[in-house]
């Protein structure tokens, strides 16, 4: 709270700082360079997956995993302890 009667002279300092301007900055090869070639999006992420047969495969290793650790849970309850 006591920062708050200094933030508006900080404000006014803000708005009296000289920002240099970037119009007219950059040389004159980049000014005259020709626009780049446009890539359909497409070609660079190439072909869609099928989101409902993605998401059968994920189910199914996951729920293989799951199988897996539920016979490692089960060999640890069963194992002897010495």
């Amino acid at each position: 709270m006591k920062l708050l009667p200094v933030l508006p002279l900080f404000l006014l300092f803000a708005g009296c700082a000289d920002i240099p301007e970037l119009e007219g900055s950059e040389p004159a090869s980049v000014r005259s360079a020709a626009y780049p070639r446009l890539v359909p999006l497409q070609e660079t992420l190439g072909p869609s997956i099928d989101p409902i047969s993605q998401a059968a495969v994920v189910e199914e290793d996951l729920t293989q995993r799951s199988e897996a650790l539920a016979k490692k849970a089960q060999a640890l309850q069963n194992a002897q302890t010495n």
